[in-house]
């Protein structure tokens, strides 16, 4: 067995002569901002398929980390995914509808909220960390750019019995 010394690209860049600039949010310093959803509140006998809007950020932004919180539900699942903004902007709907979908489930799925969810990281393995260090619309697999806004929305895999729990995300990322 050997001993190995691996360098991430950005070390490997930084570490080149001449020095390779790295773009700040993907292996070198940056501002790291925050939005919150506050909470919504889960809807009693909510159907699969129900949408729960919880934050929106900017097309090009860098998503570092998700943190998920839900009170106990009785029953129920949540994906986490991509939407286009209801902001009515740049002649998008207004309306969560389904051609708004970019991935809905692009940084979680089925998370049981049949009890209470701590607030916790729902990054997991269908958000890699590749993806978290390419801007938001390349991670979410776009040939561009669209500019404007997304909406991080639950999606219910399972339906809501008993609802009525407040869920929450906060969602942190660099531009």
């Amino acid at each position: 067995m050997a001993i190995d010394h691996v360098k991430s690209l950005a070390i490997t860049n930084l570490d080149a002569s001449p020095v390779v600039p790295v773009t700040a949010g993907e292996g070198t310093g940056a501002t790291l901002n925050a939005v919150s959803s506050g909470d919504v509140i889960g809807v009693a006998s909510s159907s699969i398929a129900a949408t729960y809007q919880f934050v929106r950020v900017a097309s090009n932004c860098k998503i570092k980390s998700l943190l998920f919180s839900s009170e106990a539900q009785a029953a129920g699942t949540v994906n986490l995914g991509l939407y286009y903004a209801t902001d009515g902007l740049g002649g998008k709907p207004t309306a969560l509808l389904l051609a708004n979908t970019i991935n809905a489930t692009l940084f979680a799925s089925a998370i049981a909220v049949t009890s209470a969810v701590t607030q916790q990281e729902v990054l997991a393995n269908a958000f890699t960390p590749l993806m978290r260090n390419q801007p938001l619309w390349q991670a979410a697999g776009l040939a561009s750019d669209p500019g404007g806004e997304f909406d991080i929305v639950g999606t219910l895999a399972a339906a809501l019995t008993t609802g009525t729990g407040k869920m929450g995300l906060t969602a942190y990322y660099t531009t």
